[in-house]
């Protein structure tokens, strides 16, 4: 997973110098380190606090058949499908509570508090915030009884998303109508990265 979201990081920031979306506002290397820190503070932080306790819980939770979807004896592929499909939907109710509730929304306006959005905007999230949502999700998890193939695949194809969404990219037409069909395009997640009130409460998914 790391692997892949690097090499996916890296990909991004290439082609952000190929075909931007708009001139930054802020200067560029300023803030790439700023991002940057905290997006590897934050992962490193979260790998050492809650690495292993993730990685027990979810064997627990296999071996003892824990959750929904266990109980009901659905596994392997259909298994995964449904995990990567819920958590999807439970992310967004997820997010969009951290735009409704203001404690939470105390924390992540630091994400909406970049005034310039690349890829490097992807992982800028308050500490905080990262460890309630990774608890969160942890607490779905097995209550859901999702398979740890389901997990991993989600987690894989989320995180690549997430970069795209936040990416200054300008995706060629009609390869954009296209693909905004089936994700989140960077041309749509704009808007919910404008200082309106009523573009940023809104579009949340990914």
């Amino acid at each position: 997973r790391g692997v892949i979201g690097v090499a996916g990081f890296v990909l991004l920031l290439l082609l952000e110098q190929v075909l931007p979306f708009r001139r930054p506002v802020d200067s560029r290397i300023r803030r790439y380190v700023i991002n940057v820190f905290i997006t590897g503070s934050n992962a490193l932080f979260l790998s050492i606090l809650l690495g292993g306790l993730i990685v027990s819980i979810y064997h627990a939770c296999e071996l003892h058949r824990v959750g929904l979807l266990h109980r009901l004896g659905v596994g392997g592929w259909l298994n995964a499908l449904l995990t990567v499909v819920l958590l999807d939907a439970v992310t967004y109710g997820w997010h969009r509570a951290y735009h409704g509730v203001p404690s939470l929304w105390r924390m992540h306006r630091v994400h909406h508090s970049d005034r310039d959005l690349d890829v490097t905007s992807s992982g800028r999230f308050h500490l905080t915030e990262m460890v309630l949502s990774a608890i969160f999700r942890l607490g779905v998890i097995a209550a859901l009884g999702a398979s740890v193939a389901g997990v991993v695949m989600f987690e894989v194809v989320f995180g690549l998303l997430n970069q795209l969404e936040h990416a200054n990219l300008r995706i060629p037409q009609p390869f954009e109508d296209w693909l905004r069909w089936v994700v989140v395009t960077p041309d749509m997640h704009r808007i919910h990265h404008s200082q309106l009130k009523e573009h940023t409460n809104s579009n949340y998914s990914t």
